[in-house]
């Protein structure tokens, strides 16, 4: 199932805008010299959060309803359904997340020890999975329309990176511009609980408004 979800989101091309800006964005924090490995990191890991809520309502919306019902029959219902396409954003943002940790340490002159690359994956994993949380409230069946869609994703997200230390996303990117191993790295673990915690919630929240809307 993730399988053809995955093959029908490439014909769609909708994937294309937010993975572009997401790479326009690296390649402005970058293209020159960025300095130390982690605040880049943690500046690259917070704009991943709107992309992947973005790529993930794009995964969720990509079938029109009449197409979605054709193949909520054909896999056996919401459930199942549901669970490909959390796991088609997960593979997506995961890209991404592979990507932006260990691109920069052959772009970047200053050395990267290897706590820096896992603080790296771990930050971008943290808000990949909060923002294919937040994706998936922001999608259907929670929210009809992509354009109402995407307008919800942007005020989760500012909301979230404007108001400072909100954990999991804005409490990891302080913890790595602030602290220095090894407490950062404990700390980090536990935000990544957090962010495993408010995916799970919000798949919870997405399987029970879609089943009694299907």
């Amino acid at each position: 199932m993730i399988r053809y979800l995955l093959a029908d989101l490439v014909r769609s091309q909708r994937w294309l805008p937010p993975v572009l800006l997401y790479l326009c964005i690296a390649a402005v924090l970058y293209g020159g010299d960025a300095g130390a490995p982690r605040p880049p990191y943690a500046a690259s890991a917070m704009a991943l959060l709107p992309i992947a809520a973005w790529l993930t309502v794009v995964v969720v919306n990509n079938e029109d309803p009449v197409q979605r019902r054709v193949t909520l029959a054909a896999v056996g219902g919401w459930r199942r359904l549901l669970g490909g396409l959390v796991g088609s954003a997960l593979l997506c943002n995961g890209v991404l997340v592979v990507l932006a940790t260990l691109v920069p340490p052959l772009l970047n002159r200053h050395h990267y020890g290897s706590v820096d690359v896992v603080l790296g994956f771990m930050a971008h994993t943290i808000s990949a999975l909060t923002g294919i949380g937040l994706g998936v409230l922001c999608a259907r069946p929670m929210i009809p329309t992509t354009g109402w869609s995407l307008i919800a994703v942007l005020g989760g997200t500012l909301t979230a990176l404007v108001a400072n230390r909100v954990p999991p996303v804005g409490t990891t990117a302080h913890l790595l511009f602030d602290s220095d191993p090894p407490e950062v790295v404990a700390a980090v673990s536990v935000q990544a609980a957090i962010a495993v915690a408010v995916l799970a919630a919000a798949t919870t929240i997405g399987f029970l408004v879609g089943r009694k809307r299907f």
